[in-house]
């Protein structure tokens, strides 16, 4: 089970997401790599990137924070 993020956390872990989002736009943009490992690192960074939502959702959840809209 995901420890419960603090502030701090919570704020690190936005700016993760953020960076993560990027590195996958960056990537889907790349064509000097094989299709097998550009899909393998794809759906590592998507892994990452729903790991990072549910901590952000569970820490909005019990702080009574809006979620993200975008």
């Amino acid at each position: 089970m995901t420890p419960l993020l603090t502030e701090k956390g919570y704020l690190q872990t936005r700016e993760k997401l953020a960076n993560m989002e990027a590195r996958l736009a960056a990537l889907c943009a790349r064509t000097d790599l094989s299709p097998v490992h550009k899909s393998e690192v794809e759906r590592s960074y998507l892994d990452m990137i729903g790991q990072y939502l549910r901590e952000i959702k569970l820490y909005e959840a019990t702080h009574a924070i809006p979620s993200r809209t975008d």
